[in-house]
Parts: structure tokens; C-alpha cells; sequence
């Protein structure tokens, strides 16, 4: 009977490990995603205030990517919604969030998306792991 006992306190304790390190884990993903959103504002086109405003931080539980869908715990930063929307002389819609970063043939690119993902994407991924690596041993 001792091991069973022993056995359900593992468990016990790798359920909440488990647990703590997974909240630590979001808590810092929000922190770290906030800043690089900040960063994407700052460096959005001045003019294009709708862009600016559309930049945020989504809670998501499932992340998509090549007809697969995963089971994700995490944050994404999205910019663009309905507001940012235009539309060319045909009557195309486009996002104006992908023109910027990527311009056209008669606009050119107005990067803000990727240059701050990948200014904070090696700060952001270390002050995560050590979250959740500090949540961890302690447990709670």
C-alpha cells in the first residue's frame, strides 16, 4: 500500500507543478506579447492611426497553420480587423495591415510587424522558459 500512496503524491505534485508552470508560462507569454505589440505600434505608419488602433493581444486555446488545428496555450498578437479594411477601384477588399507590411507594386512596404517580432522573439521565448522553469520548482 505504501507505493500506491507514494504513487498519488507524484502524481499529485506533477498536477500542480504542471498547473503553476502553465499559468506562469501564459502570464508571461501576455507580458512579452504586450511589449512586442507596443513595438508594432511604434513602428506602424503614423498615419494609419485604424492600423495602430487594430494591433492587439489575443487569449487563443487552438492555433491553426496549414489545415492543422493544435491544441495551443498561449497569446498571438494580431493586427487588422474590419476597420482597417480598403478597397480598390474594382471593388476588392484588402487588409490594409498586410499591405503596409508587405506593399504593393504602386506602395511600398511599411514593415512593422515582423521587424519587432523579431527584435523581442529571442528575449521573449527566454523570459518565458524561465517562468516556467521557476514555477516549476516551486511548485504552487
Amino acid at each position: 500500500m505504501a507505493n500506491v500512496k507514494g504513487l498519488e503524491a507524484v502524481k499529485r505534485k506533477l498536477r500542480t507543478h504542471a498547473r503553476a508552470a502553465m499559468d506562469a508560462g501564459l502570464q508571461q507569454s501576455r507580458k512579452e506579447a504586450e511589449i512586442i505589440a507596443g513595438l508594432m505600434r511604434a513602428f506602424a505608419p503614423v498615419e494609419e492611426r485604424e492600423l495602430i488602433a487594430s494591433i492587439r493581444v489575443e487569449d487563443v486555446d487552438t492555433f491553426s497553420f496549414g489545415g492543422t488545428t493544435v491544441g495551443y496555450i498561449g497569446v498571438v498578437v494580431k493586427a487588422g480587423d474590419e476597420s482597417t479594411i480598403i478597397t480598390n477601384d474594382r471593388g476588392t477588399r484588402f487588409q490594409n495591415a498586410k499591405l503596409q507590411e508587405n506593399g504593393t507594386q504602386n506602395m511600398p512596404a511599411n514593415p512593422y510587424f515582423n521587424p519587432a517580432k523579431r527584435l523581442r522573439r529571442r528575449a521573449a521565448r527566454s523570459n518565458i522558459s524561465r517562468a516556467v522553469n521557476k514555477a516549476w520548482k516551486a511548485g504552487r
